[in-house]
């Protein structure tokens, strides 16, 4: 593999075609799907992983309130034919951020949602999905708010429902978190570089963080957006107009797509492939984060948590290579 990637390097030539694990990647995606486009390039980016038989996508839950997200998120469900999966959204909180997209992409493109207000919560998404799944198999992957993480650790048990936490630890194999800026070493929070999804529910960031009972791998700003230099997107004009993917690029940059930061897909893409020949993780230490959201890394052998490298192959950085591959994903026709 190493010297394939060197050969990329050298020549720009690369297949990024990866074979299927043997048991696909059980995936609950939750989303903000209201400020950025990333989000919408990382749904189309787990659908694409998806019906390459690399992972199986149970729930597509938002973490906003805003009112267009869950329609946007169906309407890409349905695209990439999956029209039935599972979406809730909170009930409580009011974290929402304005949307250059979600609205238009809700009504103009296919889904079945209705009014928000009829949606489940999606603590219960949440608490149905992992009740139905084998022990340690299902991966949570967060590229939004952590208000759903945070309320799922507090839920109580009811009768014979089991409690959030308890699922979380009998269900939950790891929680794979787009979030902090993991600078220097040991690392710290850069605040100059800002950490939306952290902040917004700032509360529900700390106690679904000093709480969280199983592994837990953060993806930091500084591997897919600033300042990383990695950007995708732009490639998206080459597909037809009623796409919802390019639509939604589009839409966010008031033309045509354009290139835009990778956070949130390098989130998924770490999720389903793990470090692959991607990046490198540090394994060693915790997040001891502070209630403004700034924190620093302790270093402890004995943590569940992690958090994502950048990787050089042959002292050269790959940052082309996982562009290429995300610009594939998101390229990739759905599957009929």
């Amino acid at each position: 593999m190493r010297l394939f990637l060197i050969a990329f390097i050298l020549f720009g030539q690369w297949s990024f075609a990866a074979d299927a694990p043997a048991k696909p990647v059980k995936i609950i995606f939750d989303t903000d799907m209201d400020s950025d486009c990333d989000d919408v390039g990382a749904l189309a980016v787990l659908h694409a992983l998806a019906d390459r038989g690399e992972c199986e996508i149970l729930a597509t839950v938002v973490s906003t309130r805003n009112p267009w997200s869950p329609g946007c998120v169906d309407a890409i469900n349905t695209f990439y034919g999956r029209p039935d999966l599972p979406i809730g959204c909170p009930k409580t909180g009011n974290v929402q951020k304005p949307t250059k997209y979600a609205k238009i992409l809700a009504e103009k493109y296919p889904n079945d949602i209705g009014p928000v207000g009829k949606l489940p919560d999606a603590l219960d998404i949440y608490r149905q999905v992992l009740a139905a799944q084998p022990d340690d198999s299902v991966v949570i992957v967060t590229v939004g708010y952590l208000t759903n993480v945070a309320n799922l650790l507090k839920l109580p048990a009811q009768g014979d429902l089991q409690s959030g936490m308890g699922l979380v630890k009998k269900k939950v194999r790891r929680w794979v978190c787009m979030g902090g800026n993991f600078i220097g070493r040991p690392a710290k929070d850069d605040v100059k570089l800002s950490n939306n999804n952290f902040t917004f529910d700032k509360m529900a960031s700390l106690f679904a963080i000093n709480e969280w009972p199983v592994p837990l791998t953060f993806v930091g700003r500084e591997i897919g957006s600033v300042p990383s230099g990695l950007k995708a997107g732009a490639k998206l004009k080459t597909l037809p107009e009623n796409n919802p993917i390019r639509h939604g690029y589009a839409l966010w940059f008031g033309g045509e797509p354009r290139d835009r930061h990778v956070a949130d897909q390098t989130t998924v893409l770490f999720a389903v492939r793990d470090a692959a020949d991607y990046w490198d993780v540090e394994t060693h230490g915790r997040m001891k984060l502070e209630p403004d959201m700034t924190f620093v890394w302790e270093e402890t052998p004995d943590s569940e948590q992690e958090y994502v490298l950048k990787k050089k192959i042959n002292g050269q950085p790959n940052d082309r290579v996982i562009e290429a591959v995300i610009d594939e994903l998101m390229l990739q026709a759905p599957k009929k």
